[in-house]
């Protein structure tokens, strides 16, 4: 609500009203929702100190400012419009200098913080803030989508990457299309998702680096596991279609196809085993980024909505 003084004596009746109205939200929010957590001694000295210097600037703020506001009611009439345009010319800057100053003050004392008032009341950080806000929202998401794939996982990676390593044979088309559509779930659903994640301002370089091998590794993987087994499935086949009429040539073809098979199961297990590595890092990782993103949050002084809808 910083409008010129300009702006507030000759703005439309309209207009001032509606200033007015937002003013008697931001009065009513100070004395209702601020002034109580003033109240509220801190065992941390510094902390204290700026609480009770913020204590003694909303007593004067009180009794300067807010006071001399309650006479005009909510629906101003008309013969009280001019008086209501001067007191918001001297209310309005004031107020907004108590706000301003009194949180930048209070968060630069808390223990947490590793800035001085200046940056707190600056443009970076809301932008900071929202950075942050932003980039947690769609790492909840991202770790939702994790989760939904747990159920699937195991069974399609890592159990048959045991099977085919075991037997050392390449799975049959039937019993691999649940994998294929799997890997491919993951070239269409999570890559999509990591690039998004990788695209938002407020990742750390050291983040970056992590998720940037993750972008990178599983879809490579992915497609390399994929293009094996289309491989594998067309060389077996060949080999069983070029087998001799003679004993001997049918022998050598089955040792032929045993090979092929042990040789191609061998190299599809690896890709399994290190894309299913690669998936639980990724669910391991995720939490821990999370926590590191909330402690760059916790000066925002409000709860999330998740803890909203929680309750206390």
């Amino acid at each position: 609500m910083l409008e010129s003084n300009y702006a507030l004596l000759h703005c439309s009746p309209e207009r001032l009203l509606d200033i007015w109205s937002k003013v008697r939200q931001v009065t009513g929010l100070i004395r209702i929702r601020i002034a109580p957590l003033l109240e509220v001694p801190s065992r941390i000295p510094r902390l204290e100190e700026a609480r009770q210097s913020a204590g003694t600037a909303l007593a004067f703020l009180d009794d300067q400012v807010l006071s001399p506001l309650d006479r005009f009611p909510a629906e101003v009439p008309q013969e009280q419009l001019l008086d209501l345009r001067k007191a918001l010319c001297v209310s309005i800057g004031q107020i907004h200098s108590f706000l301003h100053d009194t949180f930048g003050e209070i968060m630069a004392s808390d223990p947490r913080s590793l800035h001085d008032a200046d940056y707190f009341i600056s443009r970076r950080f809301p932008r900071d803030i929202e950075e942050a806000e932003w980039l947690q929202s769609t790492l909840l998401k991202l770790q939702e989508y994790l989760a939904s794939l747990e159920e699937e996982r195991p069974r399609r990676l890592a159990g048959l990457a045991d099977s085919i390593r075991r037997e050392e044979t390449v799975p049959q088309r039937q019993i691999w299309e649940g994998t294929r559509d799997f890997l491919e779930g993951l070239l269409s659903g999570l890559v999509p998702k990591l690039k998004e994640v990788l695209s938002l301002r407020g990742v750390r370089f050291y983040e970056m680096e992590i998720l940037d091998r993750y972008t990178y590794d599983i879809p490579a993987r992915c497609r390399v596991l994929l293009e094996l087994h289309e491989t594998a499935s067309d060389a077996t086949a060949a080999i069983r279609d070029s087998a001799g009429p003679t004993r001997e040539e049918r022998e050598q073809g089955v040792r032929d196809l045993l090979h092929c098979h042990a040789a191609f199961a061998r190299r599809m297990a690896v890709q399994m085993g290190e894309i299913d590595k690669a998936l639980l890092d990724l669910v391991a990782f995720i939490p821990l980024w999370l926590e590191a993103i909330e402690k760059r949050r916790a000066l925002l002084l409000r709860r999330s909505a998740e803890a909203e809808e929680a309750g206390p």
